[in-house]
């Protein structure tokens, strides 16, 4: 899916994690980084680690209404990161195109993804 940043043109290739597999998988144990945009179904604080994620990424925590809300950048190894606004998706992401998203911009997506 094409997930884009309204706000500046911005645009990434990101799988999608709508379930609880690939959302355990995440980024662990790849050998090159890939975007992956997260539905949780609900907003909350969503923590997440870095264990065995051999690569910086970035971790972009989006509202139900399709904003930015905050953006850290996790090093490999982190035991462990928490947003500190609710959100319902999450964009993991690699260092380049995690530069073209800043909090309070619009994203978009594919259009469905909310009923999946």
């Amino acid at each position: 899916m094409i997930v884009m940043n309204k706000t500046n043109g911005a645009k990434t290739e990101a799988l999608a994690a709508f379930s609880l597999l690939p959302q355990i998988r995440g980024l662990m144990f790849r050998s090159k980084p890939v975007s992956i945009l997260f539905d949780f179904h609900e907003e909350a604080v969503h923590p997440i680690h870095s264990l065995f994620v051999f690569f910086p990424f970035y971790a972009i925590y989006i509202s139900k209404e399709k904003k930015v809300l905050e953006k850290a950048r996790i090093s490999p190894f982190q035991l462990l990161h928490k947003n500190s606004k609710a959100a319902r998706y999450l964009l993991e992401t690699d260092i380049n195109a995690g530069e073209f998203f800043s909090p309070g911009d619009e994203v978009e997506f594919d259009a469905g993804m909310e009923n999946k």
